[in-house]
């Protein structure tokens, strides 16, 4: 039996919402570390939420190459609150689960809920790709509640140490990059490119080369 993590309302999200989004992500960059150190009541509701069990028939351990995101842990923890909906399909030959948005996260980011997908590419006992896609129009709004919809989703599967890197990276970067562009960053065993198109922004989840 494998254990899921304990599934976390991300505080970043929280945030942003009580805000009202209206410091934008330049701001929130900065803002991060204080926003973690100074939520100790947050923290403390976020602990009393029941881990769940998931019976899974993959290895304890994950055989390489891969994540290390067991597609069934992270449908655990995210269908738990109907935050998402998951659909299995294949993409390029390969198994594939699409998240997109339920109800409740549909209702905090109206900007952005038509056009997000998440595919979980690969082997579901080591994902070997995510791959994140964000509707992109030159309002900031779209951006704010672009970073705080990638915090609610890697919430279910990086540490909060890590999970905190990846969205000060993402506000320092989001916000910047021209169409056509991008931005690269290597963490732990994974490696992050963000790139953007002229309507969509893209990030792409693969292990670190």
């Amino acid at each position: 039996m494998r254990r899921t993590r304990l599934l976390a309302i991300p505080l970043v999200m929280v945030f942003l919402l009580a805000c009202g989004l209206t410091n934008g992500i330049s701001g929130l960059a900065t803002q991060l570390p204080g926003i973690l150190t100074s939520a100790p009541t947050a923290f403390g509701a976020v602990e009393t939420l029941s881990a769940q069990q998931s019976s899974s028939n993959c290895p304890a351990t994950p055989t390489a190459p891969g994540l290390g995101i067991s597609l069934d842990q992270v449908k655990t923890v995210l269908q738990a609150t109907q935050q998402f909906v998951f659909t299995d399909a294949t993409v390029n030959g390969q198994p594939a689960s699409t998240a997109t948005l339920g109800p409740t996260l549909t209702a905090s980011f109206p900007d952005i809920a038509a056009g997000f997908s998440a595919q979980f590419i690969g082997d579901p006992c080591n994902i070997g790709e995510l791959k994140i896609s964000l509707p992109r129009t030159d309002q900031q709004v779209t951006a704010d509640q672009a970073v705080g919809l990638i915090d609610a989703l890697i919430a279910a599967f990086l540490p909060s140490g890590d999970q905190l890197a990846v969205i000060s990276w993402m506000s320092q970067n989001y916000g910047s990059i021209p169409v056509g562009g991008q931005a690269q960053t290597t963490l732990g065993s994974m490696q992050f490119t963000l790139t953007r198109s002229q309507t969509e922004m893209v990030l792409d989840i693969v292990p670190a080369k």
